[in-house]
């Protein structure tokens, strides 16, 4: 992606949510955009396939006041002017990557 420069170079161990243990590569800090918010946030870097392309933390979650769907893998908030946005996940990439 072009952003190799960007890594910061560490490695710590990371549990994922099947008990399975990665080493990360590094960490990087990106912008994550869901209008109207805009923040940085730091994203551990393994090199593995996974059923996630990032993992937001709870500090994120509350920045945009949004609430989680689980079970229906859905994140949803409110925009300025009293809309309502959405967040899916892909389920069927999901899959393909569990199996």
């Amino acid at each position: 992606m072009g952003m190799e420069n960007k890594i910061s170079k560490s490695t710590r161990s990371l549990i994922g949510f099947n008990g399975a243990t990665s080493i990360t590569m590094g960490t990087i800090d990106l912008y994550v955009y869901s209008p109207p918010v805009i923040s940085s946030q730091t994203f551990m870097i393994i090199d593995k396939t996974s059923p996630y392309n990032g993992i937001l933390s709870r500090s994120w979650i509350g920045k945009i006041d949004a609430i989680i769907f689980a079970a229906h893998q859905k994140i949803r908030y409110l925009i300025h002017g009293g809309g309502i946005r959405q967040i899916n996940s892909n389920q069927a990439m999901s899959r393909r990557c569990s199996a």
